[in-house]
């Protein structure tokens, strides 16, 4: 897990790459804080980081050790005779199997990593090679054996590492954060309308591949890969898609279904106990990171540090069920305390890690959670995100899994589904606040808050949810657009900002991707039984978690009491950021949005057009 970055001058360009290299790399320095590493390049020819002379390629890297903490780890780094260079981030976890593989083929390896098992099976396979890594990643490789040289850029299946892209005057660059395009000569951010309409509209982000809140910055599509010659211009629209899962449902009986998912499940949390560093585990209380918590421990045998965020108000504290897991396990407790005083204090912080805006406090407490994971010095963390969206776990999904029944006129089978739903399923099923963009459009909020929005921003509003879904049909389609669209890519992003603000690497073994493909054949009742999600994995998890946890029948999302916090300081601070802010004045009515912020404790869009007010001004963004 790293900070990587490339920039290539593409035809006559006065710009030093050895004195711009360092700025842009050291802008994500917290991605790296154990070692540093650069790589210049001239046409077909590389050269060491400390010669002289004109560069025209360069790759950049910042390293958290995590395989092989010796120096014989340091990126970028080359292979088969220094013809191919690497800057990657991220881990492949069946690195050892597929150096066995590649040693048998004649591969020679001289260091303890993975990015050198990278190195040679992209020279053994080429792009092929990214069907056969299990991880998660996203890299960029100069391959100077033949003429005239060639960069090969990939990201993970699921877009676990970032990957973006800025094309400048004579040169394009990659980063793994947006900041560092900041380091670059002349540049400005821009703001992308339609992203920042979607985004306050329905407050959806990293929705569109490609695109991201910045209008001059694009987002490397997760599941892709891309290869240029070093003397020409790449273009996003030539990636190409090399995982595409297949939604097709299956024939199984429940018992088969089980077994498989507790060895997919089990396998993808073997592999990311992988490390030469401690790795500990997110514990928030719930079936997810309980499970990962239970599994390792009973795998390893070994009591991990675990880490929580608890807090004082009882609606939004799960101890009951972490303590009990804690005690299950012999695990290390750790437990954050986030309060409003710390948020107002760590709010500039949380902008600027962010990179874009987001939706709410919530991710906050993560914040909170990773800091306590580098003060404990444990690097490494497993995390349980992506199980709502492949185990159909949000509670949307029991509706439209009843939607679907109704649909295909299985009356009998609906009317069970409901009735089972409504006499043992969860106890919030049928709390509705959240899901506004799920509604008819006459009944959507977007539609009540366009007067909010001034006509530059008002004619890309679009109820981009629903139309983009009008057609999609069946669960498992939802729950792949889940997956690739609406839900997880955001996460995924909050996640790894939070994270690696602090040099945290975390993996998250339910986006592993073989454990989606499974979960997204298994026939669509088994994710319903006894009208409650996940008894299927509870099943396959089993003991290996406490029956408080397993039995469980309320469900709590990653929330922090944001109202109560509105309601004091941090609403203050938030309500100003959106009166003064001049770059806003021109899209939104600024007097009714902090009105609105007030009046409905952060709810949609008051805390949106504060949280797009902030970043704006964090990152001098230009409205065009």
């Amino acid at each position: 897990m790293c900070g990587i970055g490339g920039i290539f001058l593409e035809r006559e360009s006065h710009m030093d790459l050895r004195q711009v290299l360092p700025l842009f790399m050291e802008r994500v320095a917290h991605r790296g804080p154990d070692d540093s590493g650069m790589q210049f390049g001239t046409g077909q020819a590389s050269c060491p980081e400390a010669s002289s002379g004109t560069a025209t390629w360069a790759l950049g890297h910042r390293r958290l050790s995590i395989l092989d903490l010796s120096e014989a780890g340091r990126q970028p780094m080359s292979y088969n005779s220094g013809r191919l260079w690497i800057t990657f981030n991220g881990e492949v976890y069946n690195y050892l199997e597929l150096r066995a593989e590649l040693s048998n083929l004649g591969h020679s390896f001289h260091t303890g990593t993975d990015t050198e098992v990278i190195l040679a099976a992209y020279a053994e396979w080429g792009e092929a090679c990214l069907d056969r890594f299990i991880g998660m990643f996203s890299f960029l490789i100069v391959d100077l054996r033949n003429a005239p040289g060639t960069v090969f850029a990939a990201r993970d299946r699921l877009g676990i590492k970032p990957l973006y892209l800025h094309y400048g005057q004579g040169f394009h660059a990659w980063a793994s954060e947006p900041k560092q395009f900041n380091a670059l000569p002349g540049f400005r951010y821009t703001a992308n309308l339609q992203m920042i309409a979607d985004f306050l509209g329905d407050g959806v982000l990293d929705h569109e591949p490609g695109s991201c809140c910045f209008g001059n910055i694009e987002s490397f599509p997760a599941g892709h890969w891309l290869r240029w010659n070093l003397d020409q211009t790449p273009s996003l629209s030539a990636a190409c898609r090399y995982w595409e899962p297949d939604c097709q449902t299956c024939s199984c009986s429940h018992e088969d279904a089980m077994d498989g998912l507790r060895a997919a499940f089990e396998d993808a949390v073997r592999l990311r106990m992988r490390a030469d560093v401690p790795v500990g585990s997110c514990l928030s209380g719930g079936m997810d990171s309980s499970s990962i918590v239970g599994v390792a421990h009973r795998q390893s045998g070994a009591s991990l540090h675990t880490f929580s965020s608890c807090f004082a108000d009882k609606r939004y504290d799960e101890q009951e069920y972490i303590d009990a897991v804690n005690r299950h396990t012999s695990a290390h407790a750790h437990k954050v305390f986030p309060d409003a005083e710390a948020c107002l204090r760590d709010l500039d912080a949380l902008v600027y890690h962010q990179d874009e805006p987001f939706g709410s406090l919530s991710m906050y407490a993560q914040f909170c959670l990773m800091r306590a994971a580098r003060e404990a010095e444990i690097p490494v963390l497993l995390d349980g995100q992506g199980g709502d969206e492949s185990l159909c776990g949000y509670r949307k999904y029991a509706f439209f899994y009843l939607r679907q029944l109704l649909q295909e006129k299985r009356l009998v089978c609906a009317a069970s589904f409901m009735g089972r739903l409504l006499w043992r399923g969860d106890r919030r099923q049928f709390d509705l606040r959240h899901g506004a963009r799920y509604l008819p459009r006459w009944l959507r909020r977007a539609e009540k808050d366009a007067p909010l929005y001034r006509e530059p921003l008002r004619k890309h509003l679009r109820p981009v949810w629903s139309e983009r879904m009008r057609n999609v049909r069946g669960l498992h389609a939802y729950s792949l657009a889940d997956l690739q669209h609406w839900s997880l890519p955001a996460l995924l992003r909050y996640e790894d900002r939070n994270s690696m603000a602090f040099g945290i690497e975390t993996r998250v073994p339910l986006v592993d991707h073989r454990f989606i493909e499974y979960c997204l054949q298994l026939p669509e009742g088994l994710f319903f039984l006894e009208g409650r999600t996940k008894r299927l994995f509870a099943s396959a998890v089993g003991e290996a978690i406490p029956p408080e946890v397993r039995d469980r029948r309320t469900k709590m999302g990653f929330e922090t009491p944001q109202d109560a916090w509105l309601a004091g300081p941090v609403g203050k601070a938030l309500e100003k950021a959106i009166r003064n802010s001049e770059r806003l004045a021109p899209l939104v009515d600024l007097e009714q949005a902090s009105q609105r912020l007030c009046s409905t404790g952060g709810a949609a869009p008051g805390f949106r057009v504060a949280s797009l007010a902030l970043w704006a001004e964090r990152f001098d963004v230009q409205f065009e």
